[in-house]
């Protein structure tokens, strides 16, 4: 015979009025509770179409093709293909790290577009307006040059401190 649990958590409700209040405060992280209540970021698939197209991006303003990122960021090409046609999950850390190495973008600020940091709201607002204005072509227009540029901007000025720290 099995025992079922009657404990129940708090409510909803209550997690919310906890992680507002702990929001104001920034020695207490509501960290987990915040991804219960999905608070935190995009959707996965969200996230790794953003992170794809950005990766994709990036390496072909620095006119470098799939295989010369892959030796440049030391990963393997596969790896690369699967990254900007969406098909890996989640990106692995060192993964992200070589990548931001390669396409001279800020490693903490990359880690949040990959879906492994807790986005801050600008780099989560830049980051769907970038998906939402960028269309892949096999050569960037000028207006995905643009959102790029714009995107890489927010993300190297929230790095050196100029946003929102």
């Amino acid at each position: 015979m099995t025992q079922q649990s009657n404990r129940t958590g708090p409510s909803r409700e209550w997690l919310l009025k906890m992680a507002k209040i702990e929001d104001t405060c920034p020695s207490v992280s509501v960290g987990g509770m915040a991804c219960e209540l999905d608070l935190l970021a995009p959707a996965r698939s969200d996230v790794q179409r953003i992170f794809g197209r950005l990766v994709q991006f990036a390496r072909r303003q620095l006119g470098m093709s799939v295989e010369q990122l892959a030796n440049a960021a030391d990963i393997e090409l596969s790896e690369i293909v699967e990254i900007e046609m969406h098909v890996e999950p989640i990106p692995r850390v060192r993964t992200v790290v070589q990548l931001a190495k390669a396409l001279k973008i800020p490693e903490g600020r990359l880690m949040e577009v990959a879906g492994l940091a807790t986005p801050r709201p600008e780099i989560s607002h830049a980051a769907l307006k970038f998906a939402a204005r960028s269309e892949p072509t096999s050569k960037l227009t000028n207006n995905e040059r643009e959102a790029l540029d714009e995107f890489v901007k927010v993300l190297v000025e929230v790095s050196d401190g100029k946003i929102g720290d």
